[in-house]
């Protein structure tokens, strides 16, 4: 038995790249999907792909018995597949009822959200001494998907040139002088008419009796 891997070797494993793929399979009426981080190329002539999948998920059984998995590499800001295949979703659920598919030449359902996707069948499953267990698959299809479409970063701009600049400054308004609702109006006052000082006031002529 080999020691338990120390810190150190842990981290240099984190700094191998990874990346997110959705590996989905289907037998008879079942099919399900996960996602996983682990997929390497294995051959060219033909082309192959290594899957390491972590033990006791349901959809060991069904690669075996179906002998086949595609697998889609998802876009870094994809959010809604991993909602839907990520570790929240209840077991025994169908996640392709409210997400759009195609079926591969094997009949495993292939996700085309994703940066591209590849149809493979099983050519060797191999029980490690391990928690993960290997496939390697031979692909029969592939090509580029569809991802999801980039939402703007609020705090940087794309520039024609494809330089990215911080966004302009509003010039914040006075508003100081303007009421800011009809409640804190001020209600006018009568205007009242004051005499000036400079003009004296007539005095009433009086009138002589006849």
């Amino acid at each position: 038995m080999l020691p338990p891997p120390t810190e150190a070797t842990i981290q240099a494993l984190t700094r191998i790249p990874n990346a997110q793929y959705l590996i989905t399979t289907a037998y008879g009426d079942v099919r399900d999907g996960r996602i996983i981080d682990r997929v390497q190329q294995c051959g060219t002539v033909p082309p192959m792909l290594l899957v390491a999948m972590e033990k006791g998920h349901v959809l060991s059984p069904l690669i075996r018995d179906s002998r086949t998995f595609s697998l889609s590499l998802l876009d870094p800001n994809e959010r809604l597949l991993q909602r839907v295949f990520g570790p929240d979703r209840r077991i025994g659920d169908d996640p392709f009822l409210t997400h759009p598919f195609t079926k591969g030449v094997l009949g495993a359902p292939i996700v085309t959200r994703a940066v591209a996707w590849f149809d493979c069948e099983v050519v060797r499953h191999l029980d490690m001494e391990t928690n993960y267990e290997l496939y390697i698959g031979v692909v029969h299809a592939a090509g580029l998907g569809t991802p999801p479409v980039q939402r703007l970063n609020a705090a940087l701009t794309m520039t024609r040139n494809g330089e990215t600049r911080a966004p302009r400054a509003r010039a914040l308004l006075d508003r100081s002088g303007s009421a800011e609702s009809p409640v804190e109006r001020t209600r006018s006052k009568p205007s009242v008419i004051v005499p000036s000082k400079t003009t004296p006031a007539k005095k009433p002529v009086a009138r002589s009796k006849a």
